[in-house]
């Protein structure tokens, strides 16, 4: 049996490996990826063969190839026109955000998120029953999080019960996060994802289901991600790290669909990991492309709000949410850049 195991592993190394072969790439890899891109144009449905194939294609040893396929939403794109001045929680910033964004990957706001959106979010957050990650014995679980006795490291909320939320629609809305993503991306912005989750104490090893171990994100070509801290985050309760400049410059090695440890990422990049935290309220953008991990908490808990812009929704397949009660301005919002919220079902 030990032979046996030999040898598949083996097998195992040398597929592997040419998966991410340049030839590979070049022939199988990327031709699959731009039919699976074709066919969701015709279709609105990614093929999962396609979703695959473009997750393996990031790891081809020439980022070019990649790259070619990132810019194909940009062509022909009508971009979006916003009033002036645009409002929002990045109104008057959004030239010196984006120069931010491109040189390191991330940024942190120097405004916050209201008090009472992050109140409302906070009181949908405790009412939600949400989805235990990893689920105790590999069983799907649901409960309300209590973090006098949690159960799971993780626990998140369904998108519909988040976008219930005016305060979630608020963020959702937001034309400021619109008209930068708009710049950052170099097409029009379509809104691609609602979350919010807890993160809890229990016990001190990092956890890859809980996205606790350096990691790149691939669920688009080209996306942006906006974070709201709603409880206060410091070195003890879990505080974001991202590896600044990866979202540009990531070594081959990095590329390869897999997480990575501390002890293979620091020794490389050193003081380039970078450790975001900060109080209630703080609002920090990511290209997640770059290694980026959740760290696991040495006591308390913590709340988070994320949204993602993308040039796609090519990729993932994610469900169509329903907004049960939009608000006036997220009505507006819809009214006035219906191809950035087609994602959502009608009403």
């Amino acid at each position: 049996m030990t032979i046996v195991n030999g040898v598949v592993e083996g097998w195992a190394r040398v597929a592997r490996r040419a998966v991410y072969s340049r030839a590979f790439g070049r022939v199988v890899l990327s031709p699959v990826t731009s039919w699976g891109y074709r066919r969701h144009r015709s279709t609105g449905k990614t093929p999962a063969i396609a979703y695959t194939a473009m997750r393996k294609l990031f790891g081809d040893p020439d980022p070019a190839v990649f790259e070619r396929l990132r810019r194909l939403p940009e062509q022909g794109a009508s971009l979006l026109t916003f009033d002036e001045p645009v409002v929002g929680l990045v109104a008057g910033r959004i030239d010196e955000t984006v120069a931010a964004l491109d040189r390191d990957g991330y940024v942190v706001l120097a405004s916050r998120v209201p008090e009472d959106v992050c109140a409302d979010l906070e009181a949908t957050a405790r009412a939600a029953t949400c989805a235990l990650v990893p689920s105790p014995h590999g069983v799907p679980l649901r409960d309300r999080f209590d973090e006098r006795s949690p159960r799971a490291i993780r626990y998140d909320l369904d998108e519909e019960d988040i976008l219930a939320s005016r305060g979630a629609q608020a963020i959702v809305a937001d034309e400021s996060l619109l008209a930068l993503a708009q710049r950052y991306l170099g097409a029009p912005p379509i809104q691609d994802l609602v979350a919010m989750w807890w993160s809890a104490t229990i016990g001190e090893a990092a956890s890859s289901a809980a996205a606790q171990l350096f990691h790149f994100d691939l669920d688009r070509l080209k996306f942006l991600k906006v974070f709201v801290y709603l409880t206060d985050v410091d070195v003890r309760t879990g505080p974001h790290v991202y590896v600044r400049g990866t979202h540009k410059d990531l070594p081959a090695r990095f590329r390869r669909d897999r997480r990575y440890r501390d002890d293979e990422v620091l020794p490389v990049f050193g003081d380039a990991a970078q450790t975001i935290g900060g109080p209630r309220g703080t609002i920090f953008l990511a290209d997640t492309r770059g290694l980026h991990k959740g760290t696991s908490l040495i006591e308390g808990h913590r709340l988070v709000f994320q949204t993602e812009y993308s040039t796609s929704l090519f990729g993932q397949a994610y469900s169509r949410p329903r907004v049960s009660v939009a608000t006036d301005e997220f009505q507006r919002a819809q009214r006035r850049h219906p191809q950035s919220f087609e994602r959502f079902a009608a009403q």
